[in-house]
């Protein structure tokens, strides 16, 4: 009889513990609770991606000639390029939403596909992802980072090194879903910190899960590029415009 290697043995443990987890507790589609699958085919052909042409400094889809979008021209931001997989809207809105507050942590891995799906040319090629910190004590009342677990799936697929204590939320901040875009700038200015012995000398790929004005990874930026980061970009899930 043929006895499997201890490695290959493990293997199979563990792939049968998976099989028997989604027997016991099957998985359900995050949005319409369809059983079957974390995202059902009928949501994930819902999903828009954002498509070409698009700006090249924040990623925004373009209309019209100009090659740089309008918020760029006014008040460019302090990265070098910004990007996303898709468009905040339906279902990824609601997706995201059970990532980010209803405790759905397994939906980190689909989402995390897209990004992956997507992974683009960096102008400036990355060498460490730094994923966008909650405060410490948010952490722990949610019970996890969302922008860490996506960032974990797609430096794992992209192989590069993910290091979440590089940045860090030194204080706490209202959440910027409450706010106007004025006030969102204003809210998390001067809110983070970065270790210099961690990202000194190093391109930074930021992640977060979604893109809105830009304010929250702006000061992320300023404060990688204080601690001596050379560059730093950002990659979020989804955007809103």
């Amino acid at each position: 009889m043929n006895v499997p290697a201890a490695g290959s043995r493990l293997t199979w443990l563990g792939q049968l513990a998976s099989s028997l987890v989604e027997v016991v507790f099957p998985p359900v589609c995050g949005r319409c609770r369809r059983l079957g699958s974390l995202i059902c085919d009928d949501c994930r052909a819902e999903i828009g991606l954002v498509r070409a042409p698009l700006c090249p400094r924040c990623g925004r889809q373009l209309e019209g000639a100009s090659p740089v979008c309008p918020s760029c021209t006014e008040r460019p931001l302090p990265l070098n390029q910004v990007r996303a997989p898709l468009r905040y809207a339906e279902p990824t809105s609601t997706l995201i939403h059970q990532l980010k507050y209803e405790g759905y942590f397994a939906l980190a891995g689909p989402l995390a596909a897209y990004m992956i799906a997507g992974w683009p040319a960096w102008e400036v090629p990355v060498d460490l992802i730094v994923p966008i910190p909650l405060h410490p004590r948010r952490e722990r009342r949610r019970g996890y980072n969302q922008s860490a677990l996506l960032a974990r799936h797609l430096a794992g697929a992209v192989g590069l090194p993910v290091d979440c204590a590089a940045l860090r939320r030194s204080r706490r901040t209202r959440p910027q879903v409450e706010l106007n875009p004025r006030d969102r700038h204003e809210n998390v200015q001067g809110a983070f910190s970065a270790e210099p012995g961690r990202v000194a000398g190093r391109s930074v790929l930021l992640v977060d899960d979604v893109f809105t004005t830009g304010a929250t990874m702006s000061a992320s930026a300023e404060a990688l590029a204080a601690a001596g980061a050379t560059a730093v970009s950002g990659y979020c899930l989804a955007r809103v415009h």
